[in-house]
């Protein structure tokens, strides 16, 4: 696994966020505060995962803790707007990063199941070894955020 991708893709999605003078988002879409909060779930629960097969367990991965718009206002509301949420999405992209770079290549290859729902469709429900779950964050999931991001600048 590149752990040099991850860290990357955790500093440009945090550049764009630092950039800043984002506007409301188009209709059905989140706003900035709730895209940090989902980034922030979403990389303290794969941590989670990835911290589960380092202790042995067989854990499952769902995401829709971190689509759950209750727990988007609470992380947003405890975070108190985009400068606290930029900090957790640094402290938690940090965690997983730390995490990433102590799995093994056996813990790497740990086949767990996978539940990944995005607007309100299925995307994935089936085994996925967890270095494909963590690699998928800095290849798919923190890009595609950081373009959807960069999009609600005024």
């Amino acid at each position: 696994m590149d752990f040099e991708k991850l860290r990357q893709a955790h500093m440009d999605f945090l550049a764009v966020v630092r950039e800043g003078g984002f506007g409301p988002p188009p209709a059905g879409e989140w706003d900035a505060e709730r895209l940090l909060a989902h980034v922030a779930a979403a990389d303290a629960s794969i941590a989670s995962v990835a911290l589960a097969v380092i202790a042995g367990e067989r854990p499952c991965y769902d995401n829709r803790a971190s689509l759950d718009e209750w727990n988007l206002r609470r992380i947003v509301r405890q975070a108190g707007g985009i400068n606290g949420l930029l900090d957790l999405v640094r402290r938690q992209g940090d965690l997983l990063c730390a995490v990433a770079a102590g799995l093994t290549e056996a813990d790497q290859a740990v086949l767990i199941n996978v539940l990944i729902i995005s607007n309100d469709q299925l995307v994935v429900d089936e085994p996925w070894s967890v270095g494909s779950l963590v690699e998928g964050v800095g290849v798919f999931h923190l890009p595609r955020h950081a373009e959807q991001l960069a999009g609600l600048r005024q």
